[in-house]
């Protein structure tokens, strides 16, 4: 007898939605998420998991697994860190939810598919810190794909999700006194005009999805002194993997244009990770979206974009990051209206469709070998 994947999430429905009220009641900003980390880990070990909870650079990461023979290794996201101040108000704490029923209901499944159901616990997305460091550390070297679920006031298939990088430019210069002797000095400030006046020339060359904006930090602390020193911080976006790689190189040339023209001397540093563009399968998603029509949920025009760490995992393996309505409003992500709406009895029931969609579109992969080939393939060739 087939096994019956919505039965099973069904019957974890109690746990799923009692985990996901807990993350939501205890928020923990990125790499502190230690209450949540461990009720994940104490619940999957339960569900005969074997669980790796020791990563000492990163205390609140996990990688939970289970395997029955030789098949398809397929890995779930569950993110659980809040926003500073405003807490679970990006849902994550639904994202882990999600990702936890769809992964003990894909590990039952094991009992008449060969594979492996792997689940990850990727903190900081915020920052964009989980997901990057679990791929340095080897974890998902193995894993045929990977796939979440992300809660927001409308459905999308395919978001167009941009790359980002953020960079802090830092020029030194020489201090002076700006009335008696200031063709001693070597102006800093100027080095930071130059180079805000270097990236709007560049603007008219840029694609239309590229994004570069930032704040000056420091420019000098007194008016009648040379500044000699300053700093910018910049956050550089593209939607195409590689040009987002060139965009950062030509906003180092318009930097390092700016340090030349007034004789300071330039340092940068990344102040957070890259978080690469989202490559999303569409051999996945079109399982993901059959299971989507069953469930008579329509998708919505989007206009909608941002970035994730999620983007990185899909340059390693296929995925998909599709965004479902979890809340019957329109409140925008990151708002008090949003987390206000997450604890609806309405965000509930979605929460239970969310497990079931991706163990739907999980299950179809383990029984499906082929399917897996047609998905590698679109991989490799993108």
């Amino acid at each position: 007898m087939s096994i019956n994947i919505e039965q099973i999430v069904e019957a974890y429905r109690d746990k799923i939605l009692d985990l996901s009220l807990y993350i939501r009641n205890n928020p923990e900003i990125g790499l502190k998420e230690f209450l949540a980390s461990e009720k994940l880990v104490e619940m999957l070990k339960r569900e005969g998991f074997k669980v790796k909870f020791d990563f000492k650079e990163m205390p609140t990461a996990f990688v939970a697994r289970k395997k029955s023979g030789e098949g398809p290794v397929i890995a779930l996201m569950a993110e659980y860190d809040a926003l500073p101040g405003i807490g679970n108000a990006c849902g994550h704490n639904l994202i882990a939810a999600m990702s936890f029923g769809a992964s003990v209901a894909l590990s039952r499944a094991l009992d008449e598919y060969p594979g492996e159901i792997v689940l990850m616990g990727t903190p900081a997305e915020e920052l964009g810190e989980g997901k990057p460091f679990l791929i340095k550390q080897g974890e998902f070297d193995d894993v045929d794909v990977a796939m979440m679920i992300h809660p927001n006031s409308k459905t999308y298939l395919d978001v167009p999700v941009l790359a980002i990088g953020g960079i802090d430019f830092h020029f030194y210069g020489k201090a002076a006194h700006a009335a008696a002797n200031p063709h001693m000095g070597v102006n800093a400030l100027d080095a930071v005009i130059l180079f805000f006046n270097n990236i709007n020339a560049l603007r008219q060359q840029l694609r239309d999805d590229a994004r570069v904006h930032g704040i000056i930090i420091e420019a000098g602390s007194v008016a009648n002194s040379i500044p000699d020193k300053s700093k910018v911080r910049l956050e550089m976006r593209a939607k195409d993997q590689k040009y987002f790689l060139e965009l950062i190189e030509k906003v180092k040339k318009c930097a390092e244009a700016a340090a030349l023209a007034t004789g300071c001397r330039l340092e940068w540093n990344h102040f957070e990770p890259n978080c690469d563009s989202l490559k999303a399968n569409q051999n996945m998603l079109g399982i993901y979206k059959q299971h989507l029509d069953a469930f008579n949920i329509k998708l919505d025009p989007c206009n909608e974009t941002g970035s994730t760490d999620m983007g990185n995992v899909s340059q390693v393996v296929p995925s998909i990051h599709p965004w479902l309505k979890m809340i019957e409003g329109d409140a925008g992500l990151h708002t008090q209206e949003f987390l206000d709406e997450t604890a609806s009895e309405f965000a509930k029931e979605k929460t239970i469709i969310g497990a079931k969609l991706l163990a739907l579109t999980g299950l179809e992969i383990l029984k499906n070998p082929d399917r897996l080939i047609e998905i590698k393939k679109e991989f490799n060739e993108n």
